[in-house]
């Protein structure tokens, strides 16, 4: 009998469990006329009109090269699997109810706890402090003990929270589920139980503190239009990561043999269809089961019993824990790590290490990368994330408030009842019930003040009216300013992501400065402070050596993509004729993309600009991205908008992969 996993569900830090909802289903794109034009957003808000619809796929196939599990190079985060986090949790767990005793920041992505232990793990003194290093670094995720202290930064906001709420807490457990890339700290506070979370899944890295209501904090904000499915905002509930694969204690042999069916390397398909086996482990179990990792996953199907006893034995290894951490180098040079020896390694010295913590902290010493570069990447994408979800959580307030203002005849209306039904002769009662007549005749229960009169209570409910009206009068320019802030952040942290150069940060980092969206809430008066037409947009050449980014298809088209806010004005308004074509993705941010095709375009180069475009967006990770494409003459700029914020109208849209054609 195949045992299927059973659904994810929600699992609360106060110990509940909440169903999953149910995901919408989006029904496949169908083929059509565009409908009425209708003015859109570069972001997807439209202001009228039908948006046409998407097209079928039409990919342009290139060859690429795609790194596989078996020539993928070793990081710290694709070695970091979970039986080298169950290790370290097992060396966490061994500090007994060890005391908070400080945090540091070395690097926006990077968070130190110190524990002074209560109990002496082998080598070290009771009492001693031990540094616990919490990273989230995309290529280098991992949590261990380091034995030296790292210089530190100042304390981002994350850190501040950490060190406010875990002051005299002490750690009361240390939870890491089988085969799980999360792990749960859990320390008794003066406020009750808090849980510092790792969850290390590359780019999906993250840390966090919750407590039983929710997250309080988050070294990397993660907004709903980020992650629709999955935001990690303080006040929401904390949702773990799906785990809705077979784990290797959990998998069947039938069960096994259909995940084999697919014409992938072996190790890849082990990577994918199991739950907390990494691309190195799949290898290591097809090493040991004899197989060819090389060869499709399809031909292992007759093998699938010594795969299965391969994972078995690991299951068992982690449940009893009986690690052997290595350390491997090649040559001097660091090579990689693992829980236990690797026959994969088999090329490499391999170095009986004390620690699995040992282990990791001497390979990530010395691999680490030293690229400025990617510390000022990281640093002003965490500025800009903080500053992001301010401007979203001023946004949802903002929305609240205007649908209170909008009830506000409510107010005028109870008044009126006061007036009309309240009499000064009656005892002053602190419920008024009366029939509505503005709702049928229905019974309408007023709230009143005993201390005053009906007509001092009616004035009071029309002073509300009033207020009420002042603040609706008010509130959509205020919307409509922090969605434009909102839209410029999203924006530039695709942008920082993509960033190839220190110019390049300099130049977002500039725009978002000139914007007034970073680091303070701006002024209405300064939004649109001197913006010039898109016919006068910024003429200034751009700097020696930057420039957007250029392309060229098989069949001689040029591609333009923008590099910032800035770039992104130039491109479309200074550099693009006006029946070039321009492209967006769809709904989220992203770069502009112009293709100058210099005559009627072909089928495939306006396919790779479309996807350009979706890698330079939001949804460069996802499978396929929906762009929108429409002739420049039908892009605008509408008065007084940032740099690289636009309307179009008129758009087709193209269902692609994200991808840069080969050069």
């Amino acid at each position: 009998m195949v045992r299927s996993p059973p659904p994810n569900p929600v699992m609360l830090l106060n110990g509940t469990h909440e169903s999953p909802a149910t995901a919408a289903q989006s029904p496949p794109p169908a083929r059509g006329r565009p409908g009425p034009p209708a003015r859109r957003w570069a972001d997807g808000r439209d202001d009228g009109g039908r948006s046409p619809p998407i097209p079928p796929d039409r990919r342009w196939r290139r060859p690429h090269q795609t790194f596989t599990p078996e020539t993928m190079p070793e990081t710290t985060a694709t070695l970091f699997d979970s039986l080298v986090l169950a290790a370290v949790a097992g060396e966490i767990r061994a500090l007994g109810q060890a005391r908070y005793a400080g945090v540091r920041q070395p690097s926006p992505d990077t968070i130190v706890i110190n524990l002074a232990g209560s109990a002496a793990p082998a080598g070290t003194v009771r009492g001693a402090v031990r540094h616990l290093l919490c990273c989230i670094h995309p290529e280098m995720a991992r949590i261990h003990f380091v034995a030296a202290l790292p210089a530190a930064e100042r304390l981002g906001p994350f850190g501040q929270l950490i060190r406010s709420r875990l002051a005299e807490a002490r750690l009361a457990e240390v939870d890491q589920p089988p085969f799980n890339r999360v792990v749960r700290l859990g320390f008794d506070a003066l406020g009750g139980r808090l849980w510092l979370v790792a969850e290390l899944m590359g780019r999906h890295s993250n840390l966090l503190l919750a407590d039983g209501r929710g997250v309080l904090g988050a070294l990397k904000v993660v907004t709903a239009q980020m992650s629709p499915r999955r935001p990690v905002l303080p006040g929401r509930p904390y949702r773990p990561p799906p785990a809705d694969r077979p784990t290797p204690e959990t998998l069947e042999a039938e069960q096994l043999r259909g995940l084999l069916q697919s014409p992938l390397p072996l190790p890849r398909r082990l990577s994918q269809a199991l739950q907390g086996v990494s691309p190195t482990l799949a290898r290591e179990i097809a090493v040991r089961a004899g197989l060819d990792p090389a060869a499709p996953a399809a031909a292992a199907v007759e093998s699938a019993d010594r795969l299965l006893q391969g994972l078995r034995e690991i299951s068992v290894m982690l449940a009893g824990g009986a690690f052997s951490p290595t350390f491997y180098t090649d040559g001097e040079r660091p090579a990689a790590f693992a829980a236990f020896p690797m026959r994969v390694f088999a090329g490499f010295t391999a170095h009986p290490a004390g620690t699995m913590s040992e282990a990791v902290d001497r390979f990530s010493r010395e691999s680490a990368p030293t690229s400025h570069l990617e510390a000022r990447r990281a640093h002003l994408a965490a500025s800009v994330g903080a500053t992001l979800a301010k401007r979203e959580a001023a946004l949802e307030e903002n929305r609240r408030a205007l649908a209170e203002a909008e009830a506000a005849d409510r107010y005028r209306v109870m008044g009126d009842l006061v007036l009309t039904y309240a009499r000064a002769d009656r005892p002053r009662d602190p419920i008024l019930r009366v029939p509505d007549h503005t709702a049928g005749g229905a019974e309408i229960a007023i709230p009143l003040d005993p201390a005053l009169s009906p007509s001092e209570n009616a004035q009071r409910y029309f002073r509300r009216y009033a207020k009420a009206r002042a603040v609706g009068r008010a509130l959509p320019a205020r919307i409509a300013e922090v969605e434009a802030e909102a839209r410029a952040l999203r924006d530039a942290l695709v942008q920082i992501g993509a960033a190839a150069t220190a110019d390049d940060l300099r130049e977002i980092q500039e725009d978002l400065a000139a914007a007034g969206v970073l680091g303070r809430r701006p002024s209405p008066s300064r939004i649109g402070r001197g913006r010039r037409a898109p016919g006068r947009q910024d003429r200034s050449p751009p700097a020696a050596g930057t420039g957007p980014r250029r392309f060229h298809t098989a069949d001689g088209a040029t591609i333009l993509a923008g590099r910032s806010a800035r770039e992104n004005d130039r491109i479309t308004f200074r550099d693009a004729g006006p029946d070039d074509l321009w492209f967006h993705a769809r709904g989220m941010a992203g770069a502009h993309v112009i293709l100058k095709a210099g005559g009627a375009p072909t089928e495939a180069s306006m396919t790779a600009a479309a996807q350009v475009a979706a890698h330079y967006s939001e949804g460069r990770h996802s499978p396929q991205v929906a762009v929108d494409w429409v002739a420049r003459k039908h892009v605008r700029k509408p008065r007084g908008a940032g740099p690289g914020a636009v309307t179009y109208a008129g758009e087709r849209t193209l269902l692609v992969r994200p991808a840069l054609p080969e050069e």
